[in-house]
């Protein structure tokens, strides 16, 4: 290969650089290092910051309300007035916790608040030698004063110093309470998905970001030694003054203070993100250390150049421009027809072939981003672009749709029995069992973990009914043979369609997908509740 020192082109470019460098690239260097990058850098940051804390307080929004539901749901099941279903009770609490992803123990209280059952994720039902009066605390006599379920701030004592919530509702038999139940989240369980979502969040972010109510208790940090505290008066008074999310900047101490803040809905939390200033400006001193290594460089090879440069080199380096802004615009099938200088000849066809290479490599990565790196499936994205798709369409038509949700019983036993690798196994089957026993039209998805989703188009219940029994009589057959033994696995599918919907309407489409997925996945609870390995259709709470 030939030396670079020995190219025509490279003397005469360094025959031809310096005015041209210095007018073209030193004066908008400059430009753009002390004035453009640093306001910037601030937008950008400050973009992101109130970005996360709107996505984080949605998302707990979302569990909160979720964690209702469900509590309103299982006080439903619950009977008190016969002592005789008490032990009824006791298992429905212990299958509804132990699957549940968000409660750690739960309690059941006759309507004077004497505790009845007490349930904890670590050792089950516990029998209570002494029925305590637990009436005076705040989540027993709101649902019974109320009548509604209630949502508890964080309870922190010496005894017990993990940050837990309560989540309560009375239990109404006919037009009677009988008592209440109430469930508790444990905020610092790492298997709860609370701790998941805000420390999975945290560890992905520069600065810092915690959880706080009211009145300024931090109620959830990575740092538990900071739960308890109160945050700075300043930031406090910031939360008390706006009812909004906003960015706000506060002069401390030891500098300046970029804080968003985002509240919650459902209770009086607050999401703070708080980072110091200076850290948003650090992030960029590399690019601005080299940027200005590079104008520095440049002016002084502008001083050894000529006005050959502009003659020999202006109309293919302006081709040659344009074709990597469109490239970085996102058109990938630009390409460089170069008659110039052997060397952008040279140029031209490796841009070329990258641009080609770019294409295919972005064409895999947005199917990627839409299939479960697992099972092959669509995955959670894809779905809630195609479902909306389908409800527009639904609507449009007038036809019927089905939603099917299954996901394996039990499927931590075959994990903690055969290992995880044995489970990913399980899960490969299950997934290559669903494609086999439906149609082209229908849409199979992994939504997470062990739970699959099954999108039936122009499918009533009755015929989706079919669809899920044959899928659960296959997957009972399933045997996949270890050296620890035979897996054999069952699982549970939750069943609703827009045809019970009577409400159903092109203008909350939203809302409809919300309410379905939610119907089906209240079916699931139902069949898991009812011994699990069979199929449930969602049914009113009124039917």
């Amino acid at each position: 290969m030939k030396s670079i020192y020995q190219s025509k082109l490279f003397k005469q470019l360094i025959a031809a650089i310096g005015v041209l460098i210095i007018l073209a690239i030193g004066i908008p260097g400059a430009f753009t290092l002390f004035y453009i990058t640093p306001n910037v850098v601030e937008e950008r940051y400050h973009r992101v910051m109130i970005n996360d804390v709107k996505f984080l307080s949605n998302r707990l929004d979302w569990l909160l309300a979720k964690s209702l539901g469900d509590v309103e749901y299982l006080s439903n099941k619950i009977t008190l007035s016969d002592p005789s279903k008490l032990e009824e009770a006791a298992k429905t609490l212990d299958i509804f916790v132990s699957s549940s992803a968000i409660f750690t123990g739960g309690t059941v209280t006759d309507k004077n608040g004497i505790m009845q059952l007490f349930f904890s994720s670590s050792q089950g039902i516990i029998e209570l030698k002494h029925k305590n009066d637990i009436s005076h605390r705040d989540y027993i006599q709101y649902p019974l004063a109320k009548h509604e379920s209630y949502l508890s701030d964080v309870i922190i004592t010496e005894s017990n110093p993990s940050p837990v919530i309560f989540v309560s509702s009375i239990v109404m038999e006919g037009s009677q309470a009988s008592g209440v139940l109430a469930l508790s989240i444990n905020l610092w369980n790492e298997n709860n998905i609370f701790h998941s979502l805000v420390n999975g969040f945290q560890e992905k972010k520069q600065g810092s970001i915690y959880v706080v109510d009211g009145r300024g208790t931090i109620v959830f940090h990575t740092d538990k030694k900071m739960v308890g505290h109160k945050i700075h008066p300043d930031i406090l008074s910031q939360i008390a003054e706006n009812k909004e999310n906003m960015l706000v900047n506060l002069p401390m101490e030891n500098g300046k203070l970029d804080i968003a803040l985002g509240k919650l809905k459902k209770n009086n939390w607050v999401v703070v993100y708080e980072m110091d200033h200076e850290e948003i400006y650090s992030m960029s001193k590399i690019d601005r250390y080299m940027l200005l290594s590079t104008m520095v460089l440049v002016v002084i090879l502008g001083f050894i150049a000529s006005g050959i440069f502009a003659r020999i080199i202006l109309k293919p380096l302006e081709e040659i421009t344009n074709a990597t802004e469109q490239v970085a615009a996102g058109d990938f099938d630009q390409r460089i027809n170069c008659k110039g200088h052997n060397d952008f000849q040279g140029v031209a066809h490796n841009f070329n072939i990258m641009t080609t290479n770019l294409r295919v490599q972005y064409d895999q990565l947005e199917k990627l981003s839409m299939q479960d790196y697992l099972t092959g499936l669509a995955n959670r994205r894809y779905f809630e672009y195609q479902f909306q798709l389908e409800l527009e369409r639904a609507c449009r038509l007038g036809h019927v749709s089905t939603l099917l949700i299954l996901d394996i019983d039990d499927f931590k036993k075959i994990n903690d029995k055969f290992g995880h690798l044995e489970g990913d196994k399980a899960l490969k089957l299950l997934a290559s069992t669903l494609k086999e026993q439906i149609r082209e039209v229908d849409l199979p998805v992994r939504f997470g973990g062990e739970e699959f989703l099954i999108l039936l188009p122009e499918t009533s219940l009755e015929q989706g009914k079919v669809v899920a029994e044959k899928i659960r009589k296959k997957v009972s057959q399933l045997k996949i043979s270890t050296r620890k033994g035979n897996i054999t696995f069952t699982i549970s599918i939750g069943m609703a369609g827009l045809e019970q919907d009577t409400d159903f309407t092109c203008t909350a489409l939203n809302c409809v997908g919300d309410k379905l997925l939610k119907r089906a996945d209240e079916a699931l609870y139902q069949a898991k509740s009812m011994g699990k390995n069979r199929t449930e259709i969602w049914k009113s709470p009124n039917s």
